[in-house]
């Protein structure tokens, strides 16, 4: 029988500055949503690249996190996923004012389609997983009322999404 691998001190000293970066940046981005909508394509990118940041880290915190074993809080984890549901809500909350009125970048240019094809993408994922996460995270039902929302708002950017792609440019394609 194999013995498990004690837990790592450094490993643990690593995962508590990460998470300690994780809740700074996830201040960061309610400072972003807190100052309204996105005016332009590049804000937006912007934005969406800090959130595809923090979802990094929040994976790399997750691999790390058996090596630290029980030198950190038995219930990181569930707040790991309490994190990710917390920036999700933000962003999508940033991603639906922006996308509810967006300007004409977003609609009309060539690289609108990839952006919007991507965001639709990322969204349909983040529903496949959506209510796995709220179960894993152990939230209260008034948290959970508030995810719900956020829910609704994923839903209603597919199709406001959806809408976008039928009216942007498509991707032009090389015939030989």
């Amino acid at each position: 029988m194999a013995t498990a691998k004690p837990p790592d001190p450094r490993e643990a000293d690593i995962v508590k500055q990460m998470a300690r970066k994780l809740v700074g940046d996830i201040v960061e981005l309610r400072r972003l949503r807190d100052a309204g909508p996105p005016a332009t394509f590049p804000r937006f990118r912007e934005i969406r690249n800090k959130h595809h940041e923090i979802q990094g880290l929040i994976v790399s915190i997750a691999d790390r996190l058996p090596l630290a074993g029980d030198l950190v809080p038995a219930n990181f984890a569930q707040w790991l996923v309490r994190q990710k549901l917390n920036e999700l809500a933000l962003f999508t909350d940033v991603s639906h004012g922006f996308i509810s009125d967006p300007p004409l970048a977003l609609t009309q240019s060539l690289g609108a389609f990839d952006v919007l094809q991507s965001e639709r993408q990322a969204f349909t994922e983040v529903l496949g997983y959506f209510d796995q996460m709220l179960m894993e995270a152990g939230i209260d039902d008034k948290t959970a009322d508030e995810l719900d929302a956020t829910r609704t708002k994923i839903e209603e950017i597919l199709g406001m999404v959806e809408t976008l792609l039928e009216h942007s440019p498509k991707v032009l394609q090389e015939f030989d």
